[in-house]
């Protein structure tokens, strides 16, 4: 999904490219039928998104595999997903008792929108000590930003987060579909379940994320910033205007940097772009703001 903005500074245009790939948030859309059944530990990454097993964090890990006797999002062979509190032996019992904290988050701590994702929490008897809630929280820096209650043995469209359950009505499993306020966060977490007596598995699959989409008054640099010419054909002079101490990244179209600088305190700047001919991404980035500028060289 590409999503394109046009502002005007002084002039020149800049065309912003919000794009939902590694280009910035180092995240991208994961179903994990790419990985081999295996178990995966208590951290483990994959794709950009690093995945972790927080509590319990004994007797039991996560895997990735297929189980659709007990999880409705898995339901062939081939399919699969990522289940956290799986039995250090393979067996699929949820052995550890308590509390649960199960993470995931972009492996280098970029920013990211989460637009939707399965998740199952199993068709184990609630008998035998299962539970069947969790609280997902999205956070950023370590600090909470926005948070839902999810009960997956039935549908919710009344929060941020939209829970569409699957039809079966011996499963606990659905889809999760996140509101806008689920955007530039860097990890979610679910939580849940009590101290003693109660058992959680979660499985997740299909992640769908985009670029957080960065307001122009709260998220981005909005002093005035004129990047010229643009194309061009090699030389790139960007005026920073009164701003200062800017952190400066240029991006091929694969995601790979190409040209970065630190801390630039000038107010005007000259950058030559020793690539090839095409379409190339700058990231400026100033105390808790960022902008991305999409560059064409011919």
């Amino acid at each position: 999904m590409n999503k394109n903005y046009t502002f005007k500074f002084n002039g020149f245009t800049i065309l912003l490219a919000l794009i939902s790939t590694s280009l910035f948030a180092q995240v991208n859309d994961e179903n994990f039928d790419a990985l081999a059944p295996a178990l995966r530990g208590l951290d483990f990454t994959t794709n950009g998104i690093r995945f972790q097993q927080i509590s319990p964090n004994s007797i039991s890990q996560m895997a990735s595999l297929s189980e659709s006797s007990d999880f409705i999002i898995t339901p062939f062979a081939n399919d699969l997903g990522l289940l956290f509190n799986i039995d250090n032996s393979g067996t699929v019992n949820g052995p550890n008792i308590g509390v649960f904290d199960y993470r995931l988050g972009s492996a280098d701590g970029s920013e990211f929108k989460i637009v939707s994702m399965e998740a199952d929490m199993s068709a184990k008897p609630s008998a035998n000590g299962y539970v069947f809630t969790a609280t997902i929280t999205g956070y950023r820096d370590g600090t909470s930003i926005i948070s839902d209650n999810i009960d997956f043995t039935t549908s919710d469209t009344s929060n941020s987060v939209t829970y569409t359950k699957d039809s079966n009505p011996a499963a606990n499993g659905g889809t999760l579909t996140f509101s806008s306020a689920w955007e530039n966060i860097d990890e979610i977490r679910f939580t849940g379940g009590t101290p003693t007596g109660s058992i959680s598995l979660l499985m997740i699959d299909e992640l769908d994320f985009s670029i957080p989409v960065l307001s122009v008054s709260e998220n981005a640099l909005d002093e005035k910033i004129s990047i010229y010419p643009n194309p061009t054909q090699d030389v790139i002079n960007l005026n920073f205007g009164d701003l200062k101490n800017i952190d400066l990244k240029v991006f091929n179209v694969l995601g790979d940097i190409v040209y970065q600088k630190r801390n630039i305190t000038e107010a005007l700047y000259q950058l030559k772009l020793n690539q090839p001919s095409g379409v190339y991404f700058i990231q400026l980035n100033s105390k808790d703001k960022q902008r991305q500028i999409k560059i064409i060289k011919r």
